[in-house]
């Protein structure tokens, strides 16, 4: 959680602060995992609230709808990050 968000905005802002023109940001991620889905959707909020004026593209993996998968929280990990994603990303 929080650690890891606090070490991650360093770089984000450090980043951003050596940018001449920050248009926004792109956001690659599985939904269906824990670590895309759930911290994917946390940086995502966060970018929002910290910065509200800058367009946000994700590029999103979804599952095998083809095949069961072995994760039995699949279907509610991409159910939770989809309503996430609609809330919080210009363009998925």
């Amino acid at each position: 959680g929080e650690k890891i968000h606090e070490d991650i905005f360093d770089i984000i802002d450090r980043e951003a602060d050596g940018s001449d023109s920050l248009e926004g940001f792109v956001l690659c991620h599985s939904i269906a995992g824990g670590t895309g889905s759930g911290l994917g959707s946390y940086l995502l909020e966060r970018l929002n609230d910290r910065y509200p004026k800058k367009l946000v593209q994700t590029y999103s993996v979804f599952p095998n709808q083809d095949e069961m998968s072995d994760v039995v929280v699949q279907p509610y990990n991409s159910l939770l990050t989809l309503k996430r994603l609609t809330q919080n990303a210009d363009c998925v």
